[in-house]
């Protein structure tokens, strides 16, 4: 066999070796994104057992959160729950930090009642925007134009209270008081689906003033950031006032 077929055979080899390893790693990356069917029913059923002994009202499991990428940190698998009184769409999970199984019932339910709040005073000085609960519903669609064209050149309101707040203040989930009756500090982003504008400063300041006049928030920090609806963004900073 000549020398140039033998490092010709040598090269195929390797090369042979490296697509085999990197279907591998394609795999196996592809099989770890995909839920567990039992993890999916394990948390399915202990939820159902904490919902029971937690909750007076009627709740309703509508889905499991597999969180794939590991963005929460403190547990993989959720249920995805609805307060079938208030309207409420929460998380049950167990906290692999506490050993516990927990909620976010309290942190949304205050999120829903103060982006409601809060909506008319961003309206006056923005325009039309959207909450978490109209985002929520247009995503639920599979059609990603679709759901662009939804949404528009609308800007988008979003109100985020720490998900452990209920626990942090041990308020009961029967009687989950108003945010209002407690010296909370929750961030508000607000996202403008254009560029900025020299009147934007004057803007924001107004929505806040107007808030904390009208006691609708006594204190928090507010974000707005510019992104295109197709998530570019449009400035480099974001804007940030803390109140």
């Amino acid at each position: 066999m000549s020398k140039t077929k033998k490092i010709l055979l040598t090269l195929l080899g390797v090369f042979s070796i490296i697509l085999v390893g990197v279907v591998i790693l394609l795999f196996s990356f592809t099989q770890s994104m995909k839920a567990d069917p039992d993890e999916k029913k394990k948390i399915r059923d202990k939820a159902e057992r904490y919902l029971e002994e937690t909750f007076d009202e009627g709740t309703e499991i509508y889905d499991i959160l597999y969180d794939n990428m590991g963005n929460r940190g403190y547990f993989e698998y959720a249920a995805k729950v609805k307060h079938e009184k208030y309207g409420t769409h929460f998380l049950v999970f167990f906290n692999d930090e506490t050993g516990k199984m927990e909620d976010t019932f309290l942190s949304d339910k205050w999120q829903d009642d103060a982006e409601k709040e809060i909506r008319p005073y961003v309206e006056k000085e923005l325009g039309d925007v959207l909450i978490s609960k109209e985002m929520e519903d247009i995503a639920e669609s599979e059609d990603w134009e679709k759901i662009q064209e939804e949404i528009g050149d609308y800007n988008q309101l979003l109100l985020v209270f720490d998900e452990g707040i209920g626990k942090e203040l041990n308020i009961d989930p029967n009687k989950p008081a108003s945010y209002k009756d407690y010296e909370v500090s929750p961030t508000i982003r607000i996202t403008l689906s254009r560029k900025k504008q020299d009147a934007d400063e004057d803007r924001f300041t107004a929505v806040i003033n107007a808030i904390k006049k009208d006691r609708v928030l006594k204190q928090g920090n507010m974000i707005v950031e510019y992104i295109s609806t197709n998530g570019v963004p449009l400035e480099d900073d974001e804007w940030h006032k803390k109140f």
